[in-house]
């Protein structure tokens, strides 16, 4: 009854109801002593911070706070140090996300007066927090975790005991993908190369260089002349940086081709082993007819897979997909929330053993199957191991931890009269 009427009230201190409750000293660790304001303190802002729930014991708290004064203590006897600056730029983030919930500034300060608290005490709060949480990750990597082992047989044996519970696998499926790009064809290059030699002409003719990146080049450094700044090697693509670095000083490149299109390229400067140079960019974009191009091939496939030509056969012979296309398209087994997120509702929509309508998305056209349906089964062993190992992992953690605490308490002096 005693812990009863002591939690309630508790609580009722948040909203000012139990003020006049006299404050004393509900814990004692070694020679630091938490005061039952400093608990009705903590449960204050831990409701301002969200993170108070009905079912919230203020014991179980009052707990935590005395394991965090004793790894307080052992981090100072180590004298363990934290990032300050990093924790303060993370706590100010915090308090902003907070203030953000509220409609103004108003009302939020309206709900800290309430809780008699201000602005200061809830970033207090989770500079403390966070601090305390970076000494305890610390000092459980020293004592615990560095000294925690997880052994085959004992994965083997905890999967035998939960998969029936653990390692539920849901309906699914065998996926195949044929892949597609549309890509620039010959005549699209073509166009694109014959306005850079249009301008190379202009350049020939006299007019400024960083005048016509300006007016011309597709690339953002248009905005500076296509002013590139200092770069050395290995920054840009080999083609590009090959011929920048055989120009002299003023010299113009010939047109060359890389992987983004066609370039013309002026050194301006040489410093040590840095260049400076300016670049014309014609890129070479994909024209409609390479769209159509790609996407009648793509409905040529459906067709020819609805008349019954192999689907690993299509996929090993057209889809531009390399790792898919030497398992003839397949990507493995698939539930439906595993489905890629994109073109889940197309993929479910297609029955099993159909080829999905062409999709597309930032130039890249697919083809989706599921080629089997699997039922619900267990996961085997192999497949959930790593999920096994960081669970066993995390158990013996907190068992590990649990004994830790009591020896660091056993060090201590600790009494709790709450």
């Amino acid at each position: 009854m005693k812990k009863i009427i002591v939690a309630a009230c508790l609580l009722l201190a948040l909203s000012g109801l139990c003020a006049e409750l006299v404050d004393k000293i509900v814990a004692k660790v070694g020679t630091d002593i938490i005061l039952l304001s400093d608990l009705q303190k903590q449960l204050a802002q831990m409701q301002q911070a969200k993170v108070l729930t009905p079912d919230t014991d203020p014991q179980e708290v009052l707990g935590e706070m005395v394991e965090q004064k004793l790894m307080l203590q052992k981090a100072r006897e180590l004298n363990i140090k934290v990032d300050e600056t990093r924790i303060k730029n993370m706590a100010d983030r915090y308090l902003k996300q907070i203030k953000g919930r509220y409609g103004n500034d108003a009302a939020f300060a309206e709900d800290l007066k309430k809780s008699k608290l201000t602005e200061r005490d809830l970033l207090n709060y989770y500079v403390d927090m966070l601090t305390e949480s970076a000494l305890t990750e610390q000092l459980v990597e020293r004592f615990i975790s560095a000294k925690v082992k997880v052994s085959e047989p004992e994965m083997r044996s905890f999967y035998e005991t939960t998969k029936d519970s653990l390692a539920i696998k849901p309906v699914s499926w065998k996926l195949g993908m044929i892949m597609r790009e549309i890509k620039p064809g010959k005549d699209a290059a073509t166009a694109r190369l014959n306005e850079l030699k249009e301008i190379e002409r202009r350049l020939q003719n006299g007019e400024d260089f960083a005048a016509l990146a300006s007016s011309e080049s597709d690339c953002p450094s248009k905005e500076v002349g296509g002013d590139l700044g200092f770069f050395s090697r290995g920054m840009m693509v080999k083609p590009f940086e090959n011929a920048a670095f055989a120009l002299n000083i003023g010299e113009v490149s010939e047109i060359v081709e890389t992987q983004f299109g066609y370039h013309l390229i002026k050194l301006e400067e040489r410093k040590g082993e840095e260049i400076r140079a300016r670049h014309i960019l014609k890129m070479i974009s994909a024209s409609e007819a390479d769209t159509l191009r790609e996407k009648e091939l793509m409905e040529n496939l459906r067709q020819r897979f609805a008349a019954g030509e192999s689907f690993n056969a299509l996929a090993r012979e057209f889809s531009l997909d390399p790792e898919s296309a030497e398992t003839g398209g397949e990507l493995g087994e698939f539930s439906e929330r595993d489905l890629p997120e994109l073109f889940a509702t197309q993929i479910m929509q297609t029955p099993v053993g159909q080829l999905s309508p062409v999709l597309e998305n930032e130039g890249m056209l697919y083809l989706f199957v599921r080629l089997e349906e699997l039922p619900t089964r267990l996961y085997s062993y192999d497949e959930v191991k790593d999920q096994v190992q960081n669970i066993v992992f995390r158990r013996k953690q907190m068992e590990a931890y649990g004994i830790w605490i009591q020896e660091l308490k056993r060090e201590s002096y600790v009494q709790v009269t709450l």
